[in-house]
C-alpha cells in the first residue's frame, strides 16, 4: 500500500489527476453549503418587482443575510465531512506514505477552506462552539474561544471557565522529518490564555493557569495548577543571564 501511494504522490500523472479530483470534491462541498442561500435569493427575485429601489434594497438585504446562512450551513457541512475524514485518527506518528497521511491531507485542505472563508467571521459565536463539538472537540461550560486556530481539534479537550484569546494557534499536529505527529492537547478548568499564544501537541495545561500572550508550549509540556507563563520580552542578552542564575541560585538555596 505505501508503494502504490507513494507512486501515486510522486508521479507527475497521477498526482495531477489526483489534485483536480480533490480540488472538485471541495468545490462540491462549497456548492452544497451554497445551495439554500442561492435558493433563497432565487425566491425573492422571482417574488420581487426589482424595477422598484425599495425592492432592490430589499434584495441586497436578503443577499447579505443568505451570506450568513452560507456561513452557517458551511460550518455544519464541513465539519460533519471533517468528523468522517478523521475517523479512527488516533495519538501517534505516522509516515508521509501512510494511508491515514493521506486522509489527513485531505481533512487539512476542508479544514483550511473554512479557517480562511468562513471561521473568522463566526469565531467566539455560538455557531463555532457547535463546529467543534461536531468535530469531537470536548468543550467545558462557560468555555470562551476567540481565535480560529485550532486544528486537529478532535483531539483536544478544554475544560470548563476556559479563555482562549485572539490568534491562538492550538496544534494537535506537528511534522518533524517525513512524519506526521498528532496527540491530545488538554487545557485545564479555568486557565486564561493571552493573544498570539503557540500550545504544541501533547501538552497538558493545568487548572487556573494563566498563559500570558506570545507565549510558546513546547509538545509533551506539563504545566502544573496555578502556573504563570509568559514570553520572554526583548532584554538584553546579559539581562536575560542574570535572570536565569538568579533563579537557580534560589533553587539551590531551597535544596
Amino acid at each position: 500500500m505505501k508503494k502504490i501511494i507513494s507512486f501515486l504522490m510522486t508521479n507527475t500523472i497521477t498526482y495531477s489527476i489526483i489534485s483536480l479530483c480533490i480540488y472538485a470534491f471541495y468545490g462540491a462541498l462549497i456548492g452544497i453549503s451554497l445551495a439554500p442561500s442561492i435558493f433563497v435569493i432565487y425566491k425573492f427575485i422571482t417574488i420581487l418587482d426589482l424595477s422598484k429601489i425599495v425592492n432592490i434594497c430589499l434584495l441586497g438585504i436578503v443577499i447579505g443575510v443568505s451570506v450568513y446562512i452560507f456561513f452557517i450551513v458551511s460550518l455544519i457541512v464541513f465539519a460533519i465531512v471533517e468528523r468522517l475524514l478523521t475517523i479512527g485518527f488516533k495519538p501517534g506518528r505516522y509516515s508521509i506514505d501512510s494511508p491515514l497521511f493521506a486522509r489527513w491531507l485531505i481533512y487539512s485542505g476542508v479544514h483550511i477552506i473554512l479557517l480562511n472563508v468562513v471561521l473568522p467571521f463566526m469565531t467566539g459565536t455560538p455557531w463555532a462552539r457547535i463546529f467543534y463539538y461536531i468535530l469531537g472537540c470536548k468543550i467545558g461550560k462557560n468555555v470562551f474561544i476567540n481565535t480560529r486556530g485550532l486544528h486537529d481539534s478532535y483531539l483536544l479537550e478544554i475544560e470548563d471557565n476556559v479563555v482562549i484569546g485572539a490568534e491562538t494557534n492550538i496544534s494537535c499536529h506537528i511534522f518533524e522529518g517525513k512524519e506526521l505527529i498528532l496527540d491530545k492537547i488538554k487545557i485545564g478548568e479555568g486557565t486564561l490564555i493571552g493573544t498570539e499564544c503557540y500550545i504544541m501537541p501533547g501538552a497538558e495545561i493545568g487548572k487556573s493557569c494563566n498563559i500570558g500572550l506570545y507565549s510558546y508550549i513546547r509538545k509533551k509540556r506539563k504545566i502544573k495548577d496555578k502556573s504563570m507563563i509568559m514570553a520572554i520580552p526583548g532584554l538584553d542578552a546579559k539581562k536575560v543571564a542574570e535572570i536565569i542564575k538568579e533563579k537557580k541560585n534560589k533553587e539551590e538555596v531551597n535544596m
